[in-house]
């Protein structure tokens, strides 16, 4: 297996593309796979960015438009790509707020010799990626359930496809699994049987249950080259939704509803600093200092997220100017 053979998937939503475009700019510097740029409810003038490069170099296979009046589930954004695109033996997605700062890929490569699925990509904002007893949501940063069981990410994954298909075809789900509801009876009794049983899952988070259920494995490996911010495109481009007519209206200013939530401070402000600071640069400005009055371990992640991000804009410019800017 070569780095060439890979194709990851990056969905985008929004209109973040003008910011996050520079996270996968430095993954084209440090890896020799392809991608596809998959855009979920994306504005109009996001879409004829990635199409004008996609259209500009042949790293971008294409840009696919979903057919979607509103911003969907990252699994469902992913179901129909899995669907119609052959890609070759393996199926791959990565988070489009992920650095690359060195290459990675040939690390994980060998991996897949031993394992049917890999998966990386722990965010900046959390040292702890297990699932706590009693917690109702298997999220994206829970990568271990509370007694061990290898939950996976949905930030970064390369997947045996004919596994994905069999696991698929066998329990009747797709990568948007996000309860109960949407699995068969039989495949619900089979998680419980597991002690996996969630009240909601995030992306593949089901899939890499039942893929294991069935005698397939699956490792989780961080890596060091990746910085992933996590959160981030909620403080670039927060859509409003118009719960009434279950549409999205647009993006909104402030913060995003999930700031809400308890447990979620320091994500909130590190992918608030975050988005400041990119905008900052891509608009010529110097990035903004890390903010006073912090805890040393808060002071230390952002003061990361600055000093990771100032190099990764400024060595954008080769990738820039394959679209004339």
């Amino acid at each position: 297996m070569r780095e060439t053979d890979l194709v990851f998937n990056l969905v985008w939503t929004g209109g973040v593309y003008r910011y996050l475009r520079y996270f996968v700019f430095s993954l084209l510097d440090q890896t020799e796979c392809r991608y596809r740029f998959i855009a979920n409810n994306c504005t109009p003038d996001s879409v004829r960015e990635m199409q004008r490069f996609s259209a500009a170099t042949d790293r971008v296979v294409e840009t696919v438009v979903l057919d979607v009046d509103r911003m969907v589930p990252h699994g469902t954004a992913l179901d129909p790509v899995f669907d119609t695109r052959d890609d070759g033996a393996l199926f791959c997605f990565i988070d489009v707020d992920i650095k690359a700062t060195r290459p990675f890929v040939a690390d994980f490569l060998p991996l897949l010799d031993t394992y049917d699925v890999v998966t990386s990509g722990a965010e900046v904002w959390t040292d702890d990626n297990r699932l706590g007893p009693g917690e109702l949501g298997a999220g994206g940063r829970h990568f271990y359930a509370h007694d061990g069981f290898v939950l996976g990410s949905p930030h970064f994954a390369i997947y045996r496809k004919e596994v994905v298909k069999e696991t698929f075809e066998r329990h009747g789900i797709r990568f948007h699994a996000g309860g109960r509801t949407e699995m068969s009876a039989e495949a619900w009794a089979r998680v419980e049987e597991l002690g996996q049983a969630y009240q909601a899952y995030d992306t593949a988070k089901v899939l890499n249950i039942l893929l294991q259920a069935d005698g397939h494995s699956l490792v989780h490996r961080e890596h060091d080259a990746l910085v992933h911010i996590g959160g981030l495109s909620h403080y670039l481009a927060p859509p409003q939704f118009d719960f009434a007519n279950d549409v999205t209206t647009g993006e909104i200013e402030g913060e995003p509803l999930w700031t809400s939530y308890s447990g979620v401070e320091l994500r909130a402000a590190i992918a608030r600093f975050t988005a400041r600071t990119l905008k900052d640069l891509v608009a010529g400005r110097p990035a903004p200092p890390v903010p006073a009055g912090l805890d040393e371990a808060t002071a230390a992640k952002i003061e990361l997220v600055r000093t990771e991000m100032v190099p990764m804009v400024a060595a954008a410019g080769p990738w820039l100017a394959l679209t004339g800017e």
